[in-house]
């Protein structure tokens, strides 16, 4: 499960071989043998003997602010092959096949918010005229000459120009209340941008963390490059999977799950989710990662394949071996109802 402190004045040590959680109210004692990750969301404090514990089990601590952004992460040092790695990924990401490879992961992305798209209209007896713009921006994305020196640029205007089209037709679906004008990402003041933020911070945190693990350098990246103040390599590999947080975000506001108590204003006046709020998107949004979609004819978690498929790209870099590359288990789908604290949940909130 990961573990979220999201308590004012929070503290994290040990007792024993055990993670000891202390807020003014209660004390709990966690197993790391329940908890894959940790995130300080607030104020916090954490002791060395508790990061020491964490690292010796694999657990990833994590840094993140109250709107979901990823500032920084603690993890186990990897030294395993982990220069000839970076070599090759870089090798692989200038050359042909790697821009082709992250060609492929924004087409994929176009290909979902078209569809979606086309869902939510269908069902509404409403016609997609603008499913046009969609197929026509998959066709240019398909046939960009990457040889040319702008193509970076002309690749990123595709996308962003489609985007603003799928987030228009998002925001016309939804109830009045909820509407928005402009897609906002950092500092967002509208209610949908910000649950939105949110469930992608979320995504980025599982794939940054899988990234990192493998050994990867995340700024590393092909589409998006380096010195854009963000982990590349990352922004990259989401865009297949971007599609998650967008139909996920989208359900939360249709399903009527968001409620106006979800926000609430920092000192600055700032809207930001409450401890209610991302209680209630992280339950919803871990659960859309645990179902299952098929893969080779057997059901997986999402958020296995989106691990396997890290692992298979640094299989096809360097001669790597690991049983955990094939993806080990069915799972069964079920629902459960969301406790404060339960160690055998998805998630515990303090």
């Amino acid at each position: 499960m990961d573990l979220y402190i999201s308590t004012e004045g929070a503290s994290i040590a040990i007792q024993k071989n055990s993670f000891l959680v202390k807020t003014k109210e209660k004390s709990i004692i966690l197993s790391p043998e329940k908890i894959e990750t940790i995130i300080l969301e607030c104020n916090s404090s954490i002791s060395t003997a508790a990061i020491k514990l964490a690292m010796e089990h694999n657990i990833s601590i994590l840094i993140s602010d109250s709107y979901g952004n990823l500032v920084g992460h603690f993890c186990k040092l990897n030294y395993s092959k982990g220069a000839k790695l970076r070599r090759k990924q870089y090798e692989l990401f200038v050359s042909k096949k790697g821009i082709e490879m992250a060609r492929k992961w924004l087409i994929e992305k176009i290909e979902k918010q078209r569809d979606h798209i086309n869902y939510l209209l269908k069902n509404r007896k409403i016609e997609f005229s603008e499913i046009v713009l969609f197929n026509q921006a998959i066709k240019k994305l398909n046939t960009i000459d990457i040889n040319l020196e702008n193509y970076r640029e002309k690749i990123m205007g595709i996308e962003g120009s489609i985007s603003k089209i799928y987030y228009k037709n998002i925001s016309q679906l939804l109830d009045e209340k909820w509407k928005f004008e402009i897609r906002e990402h950092r500092n967002a003041k509208k209610p949908y941008n910000i649950v939105l933020n949110y469930t992608l911070g979320i995504l980025y945190r599982l794939i940054e963390i899988a990234i990192v693990k493998e050994g990867f350098d995340p700024a590393l990246g092909i589409i998006h490059v380096e010195g854009e103040k963000k982990n590349s390599f990352v922004y990259d590999f989401i865009e297949k999977y971007r599609y998650l947080a967008l139909e996920s975000t989208f359900n939360l506001f249709n399903e009527k799950i968001v409620k106006q108590d979800f926000f609430e204003n920092e000192i600055n006046k700032k809207l930001i989710l409450s401890i209610k709020g991302r209680r209630s998107i992280s339950s919803y949004f871990k659960d859309v990662l645990k179902s299952g979609i098929k893969v080779k004819g057997k059901v997986f978690a999402i958020e296995d394949v989106i691990k396997s498929e890290i692992k298979k790209i640094k299989k096809e870099l360097i001669d790597y071996e690991d049983d955990d590359l094939e993806l080990r288990r069915d799972i069964e789908i079920e629902k459960e109802e969301v406790k404060e604290v339960a160690e055998d949940e998805l998630f515990t909130f303090i």
